[in-house]
């Protein structure tokens, strides 16, 4: 039975009060067994169900608590007997519980209730994994840089682990506590050479070199990870790629929505602004009394955003920052140097952004002027808007073309540099129970990826369950071998220097132009070869 948009609020307050909410998800209906590993820090206790070991809520670092808010993070402290894993770890600091809101039902959004002390990761691994050591897939969840979880349900790694997979899932800090920069913080971190403002940033390398030394306690081999993410994640993906930090950590990346999505990081001094801005709403008047504020002031002083220039795109609050340490360059840059010269995979989905509200005529062409500057003219040209249902078709046409040419461009930089890149266009609407269709809407991808298409949230049938396997076979000959070749589906070939074609994945299976025209394409790379940057944000 398909339950209709259950409320998360409903849905995550329950997840805070039921003490076996993880073992549950896991375990569905069947009884699951204890299964012993023993890490460097010492022995864990999870649970085997249905051939899938699983632990959560295992440590990679010491909780960034007091002195350590706003530090690089530390190792873990090792731990004496054994140590129960079948619980999730709480989220990072966060607005919570989350807003529901578009089609994002609960399997998207709940969360664990957020704490400073977060700094864990959950494992999946198939139970018997005999002698040979299995690729690792390390999932990023998104968020904006503001929220998100490893624990999101569409994210449990029990059927992907199940095909032959070790599947991890990690947390890091968000929003304030994870990317502010201050002057005070860039002395200090000069002084530890540990970079400022990244600190979510490095949560993720931390949890990387966790695995690095611990895979091989759960069957993986830590010559072959795979990091991937989508939204957020996809762009802390990106900064890991171009992060000398981050360097021989993993083999392969996969960026989904995207590669080049229009969350690029934030300059020092910009960042630093904000986060002076930060200080004087909570009436902090050095770092050491920003330390002693408690968590929940700071996030209730945290905006979603800071207000920008007259006609700029508004940034996040908060995001990682080009400190010249850990991320030195813009990755959403394709011709940017990378750290990490590794297999890439990477693509959106065909609905993955859409206008903020709806165009009339002198609307559509008002948002052209004021984004493209000297080049509108000849975006204008290009996209019908002679009455207002013309220019309401053509804003969601350009949407969509704006982040398919981010894509392609991106691409076509990192082939110009010698990288083998990937890219996609998934194309499969997710069902509802009730209500509009949202389309292939941003995130709706994943549920596929996972194999956590759950039939009482939406109405999924067999056709749905053979696009999950499709997007599998692909993601798991990405992992296994760094290209997604399967001997029964098209052959997808790496991107060019001049490729205006994708790998069509979902409804559409083989190779397409994602922007809608060539002439399209060409204006808006105009427009970047002129310093513009594409993005809806």
């Amino acid at each position: 039975m398909c339950r209709a948009y259950v409320h998360a609020w409903a849905v995550i307050a329950w997840v805070a009060t039921a003490t076996a909410t993880a073992t549950a998800t896991v375990a569905a209906a069947a009884s699951p067994s204890e299964t012993i590993v023993s890490t460097r820090q010492g022995i864990l206790r999870g649970t085997s169900v249905a051939g899938v070991d699983v632990f959560l809520g295992v440590p990679f670092a010491r909780p960034p608590l007091g002195a350590l808010r706003w530090r690089a993070p530390q190792p873990p402290e090792p731990w004496q007997g054994v140590r129960a894993a079948t619980d999730f770890g709480p989220s990072c600091m966060q607005g919570w519980p989350p807003p529901k809101f578009g089609p994002y039902t609960d399997e998207f959004m709940a969360t664990p209730k957020p704490s400073e002390d977060c700094l864990y990761l959950n494992v999946w691994t198939p139970a018997r994994r005999g002698t040979t050591s299995l690729p690792v897939f390390v999932w990023i969840h998104g968020g904006g840089f503001q929220g998100g979880s490893g624990a999101v349900p569409i994210y449990d790694g029990r059927n992907l682990a199940a095909r032959g997979v070790v599947v991890v899932t990690i947390n890091y800090r968000v929003g304030p506590f994870g990317f502010l920069a201050l002057p005070e913080l860039t002395r200090e971190s000069a002084a530890t050479g540990a970079g400022a403002g990244n600190y979510g940033t490095l949560d993720a390398i931390e949890a990387l070199r966790w695995l690095r030394d611990n895979a091989a306690a759960f069957g993986g081999d830590p010559a072959r990870v795979t990091i991937a993410g989508q939204s957020a994640g996809a762009a802390l993906v990106n900064d890991l790629l171009v992060s000398p930090r981050a360097k021989g950590l993993f083999a392969g990346a996969i960026p989904q929505s995207g590669a080049a999505m229009g969350i690029p990081p934030a300059p020092l001094a910009e960042a630093e602004r904000r986060g002076v801005e930060l200080a004087r709403r909570v009436g902090a008047t050095s770092l050491a009394a920003l330390r002693a504020v408690p968590a929940a002031a700071l996030q209730a002083a945290n905006p979603s955003r800071f207000g920008a220039p007259p006609g700029a795109p508004e940034p996040l609050a908060f995001q990682p920052v080009i400190d010249g340490v850990v991320l030195p360059v813009d990755p959403v840059d394709g011709a940017a140097p990378v750290a990490s010269e590794v297999p890439v995979m990477t693509g959106y989905t065909a609905d993955d952004f859409v206008p903020l509200g709806r165009f009339d005529r002198a609307g559509f062409e008002s948002a052209v002027r004021r984004n493209f500057g000297a080049h509108a003219a000849r975006i204008l040209a290009l996209y019908p808007h002679a009455t207002d249902a013309e220019a309401e078709a053509s804003a969601g046409r350009l949407s969509r073309d704006v982040y398919s040419a981010s894509l392609l461009l991106w691409a076509q930089g990192r082939a110009r540099q010698g990288g083998k890149v990937f890219t996609y266009l998934f194309e499969h609407p997710l069902p509802v129970c009730s209500g509009p269709s949202w389309g292939t809407f941003h995130t709706g991808e994943v549920p596929y990826l996972f194999g956590n298409l759950d039939r009482e949230r939406r109405p999924y049938t067999e056709a749905d369950e053979r696009i999950a396997a499709q997007l599998q076979v692909r993601w798991l000959a990405f992992i296994h071998g760094g290209a997604p070749n399967a001997a029964t589906m098209p052959r997808w070939a790496p991107s060019t220097a001049d490729d205006l074609q994708v790998m069509g994945l979902g409804d559409r299976v083989g190779p397409r132009m994602p922007v809608s025209t060539a002439e399209r394409f060409a204006a808006l790379a105009a427009f970047v070869k002129d310093g513009g940057r594409l993005s809806v944000n």
